[in-house]
């Protein structure tokens, strides 16, 4: 889920003559379907009660709001850690107050944004919510050192935090330069309680001056102390390191098992409307196995499931009411893509990147892998969101013979008869060979399968490399693949796409992990980042998906439906338009009686 330029110089794009795509129009263009549409409330006789037990693929990658860098481990730190705003409605991203007594004043120069405190927030120990806790995970947020590129560059442009005449209830953040969304960036940072994740108040000794340079903050050994600290195992998952203000305490983590959250009897909020939190446990199951899980979910040992594979979804669950559950497809702003490593030679040109975009066949694999449960997409944003999505980028068809056009053009040929295109490149011949690097997820395997056949034909031979969940992240923060496919989920609003395309977001473990470098989409990005006028931006947002369509930045895929099952025995399940996740487990309830879990020691 990112600028100031003059609009005229950004108007001028570039755009490739290779680009010969079908001028059929973007299925999503008519925006005939409506989305944003949730179910009434359902709380009319609601009690406190019962468990949720929820399937997981694999662990979190941490529970440190901070340094976590995946969708579980963002889902779970949500119940535990707060914010200064939020969407707390999840019908619409109108930001709420909640940590901040109302939404801050903003300084005409938009340089500075002041919050009020609210007095009376307790974290779950019981010590008291203050400013000092907000400098605090600022200031662990900005170290060079810790592992939080993909946080730190929502608050690039952030000077320092302080607190106004010592206030411990007053928070001014100054800012280096504008940015429109700097509210939003702002207010989305979970507050950790600096009591118990820096014990030693290591932060206490450096600055955020001392923050802005890599190189010094190296050579600085509080900053480096602090870092490996905050960097270790103990900082990412131990429950009296991860101590929170919200509804649910984090209790226990068995890895590759379970993970155990407990309702807050203590929660200082929980008479708002939308702090109320019923569920007596959260738990995450980890169960790696597809066909396991779809067992467990029939066997009733699980409570609430995405169902990875979309076979099981239509198939193996038709009829999930023999089970006591029910089955939920909602679309989630997310989207799937391959990526590939730019730097690698063999994809450092445009021409072989929309080759490889022509010999994807999105039709055939989403009737067959998917079973029609996704939409082609052709840019980052979330076609639900009308006012800011490009309708207008034509369908990439399949089309091999496309595809081998260009490769001809850059140079790939079958020069020695073997069946496999090769080129040379400095005196050398290299052959089209390399490795798509996935996690242990089967439908995206069973795609890159199709993906792979397809460019066999073509001379090209892919093969498949499946990782755990955390091995894979380490290992495209690092750039060590050759392509991969994943996804996103679009957290951010409104869309902001520098955190994944930003050239300079390709180092220090940012998440550009293809390196894609576009001094026009950069220049775009930073424009729109500073533009406050939101026509203006909405222009330049439109003609950036161009941009990186044009220059194939990822092969944009599809948006899935989200393929849920649940326990038929909760009543207030509302599906939403807004991430991270469809559904909100806080408010689900279940009635006295028929509770599955009556123990909630």
């Amino acid at each position: 889920m990112n600028k100031n330029i003059s609009l005229l110089v950004i108007i001028i794009l570039f755009t490739f003559s290779i680009i010969n795509c079908s001028k059929k129009e973007n299925v999503n263009k008519d925006g005939s379907e409506d989305f944003t549409k949730v179910a009434a409330v359902d709380t009319a006789g609601a009690v406190i009660g019962d468990w949720i037990i929820q399937r997981e693929l694999a662990d979190p990658q941490s529970l440190n709001p901070v340094t976590l860098q995946d969708a579980t481990g963002r889902e779970f730190s949500l119940h535990v850690f707060e914010r200064l705003m939020w969407a707390a409605g999840r019908e619409d991203y109108e930001l709420v107050p909640w940590l901040a007594e109302a939404k801050p004043e903003e300084t005409t120069d938009h340089l500075s944004y002041t919050y009020k405190l609210r007095k009376g927030v307790k974290f779950s120990d019981g010590k008291s919510l203050t400013g000092k806790d907000v400098v605090f995970t600022f200031k662990a947020m900005m170290n060079p050192l810790v592992d939080a590129a993909q946080s730190r560059q929502a608050i690039d442009m952030l000077k320092n935090v302080e607190l106004v005449g010592g206030d411990e209830f007053t928070i001014r953040f100054n800012l280096s330069r504008p940015y429109f969304k700097a509210v939003f960036a702002l207010s989305d940072v979970q507050i950790m309680s600096k009591a118990a994740a820096d014990p030693e108040n290591l932060t206490d000794k450096y600055t955020f001056e001392n923050c802005k340079d890599m190189a010094s903050a190296q050579k600085n050994p509080v900053m480096k102390k602090f870092a490996d600290y905050f960097n270790s195992q103990e900082a990412n998952r131990e429950p009296s390191r991860l101590i929170g203000s919200g509804p649910y305490i984090f209790e226990k983590w068995e890895t590759g098992q379970w993970v155990y959250f407990k309702r807050n009897p203590n929660y200082w909020n929980k008479s708002a409307v939308h702090g109320m939190a019923y569920p007596e446990k959260l738990i995450v199951r980890v169960i790696q196995d597809q066909s396991a899980a779809t067992v467990a979910a029939k066997n009733k040992e699980i409570d609430l499931m995405y169902v990875v594979k979309p076979m099981d979804f239509v198939k193996e669950l038709a009829s999930p009411e023999q089970f006591s559950m029910k089955k939920a497809d909602p679309f989630e702003p997310n989207f799937n893509y391959i990526g590939y490593n730019m730097n690698n030679v063999l994809f450092s040109d445009v021409k072989v990147r929309w080759a490889l975009a022509y010999l994807v066949d999105r039709n055939l694999i989403i009737d067959k892998v998917q079973y029609g449960l996704a939409v082609p997409v052709q840019s980052p944003v979330y076609f639900g969101d009308k006012k800011n999505f490009n309708p207008d980028l034509p369908v990439i068809e399949f089309n091999p013979e496309k595809a081998k056009q260009l490769l001809t053009e850059a140079g790939w040929k079958d020069n020695d008869g073997d069946g496999i295109i090769d080129k040379l490149v400095n005196g050398k011949k290299i052959d089209f060979k390399f490795t798509y690097l996935l996690n242990t997820n089967e439908s995206r395997k069973q795609t890159m399968l199709v993906v792979a056949d397809a460019l066999k034909k073509a001379g090209i031979i892919a093969e498949i490399q499946t990782l755990e969940w955390s091995v894979f992240l380490e290992k495209i923060k690092k750039h060590e693949f050759d392509a991969i496919m994943g996804a996103w989920v679009l957290t951010d609003y409104p869309p902001d796409q520098y955190q994944l395309f930003h050239s300079s977001q390709s180092k220090n473990d940012g998440s550009n992990y293809g390196s894609y470098n576009s001094p026009l989409a950069d220049s775009l990005m930073e424009a729109y980042r500073s533009e406050f006028d939101e026509a203006n931006r909405i222009i330049i947002n439109k003609q950036l998906q161009k941009v990186l369509y044009d220059e194939q930045a990822y092969t944009f895929l599809w948006t899935p439906k989200a393929k849920y099952v649940y326990a038929d025995r909760f009543k207030n399940v509302r599906w939403y338009p807004t991430p991270i996740t469809a559904y909100h487990t806080p408010e689900w309830w279940v009635p006295a009686g028929s509770r599955k879990y009556q123990n909630t020691n």
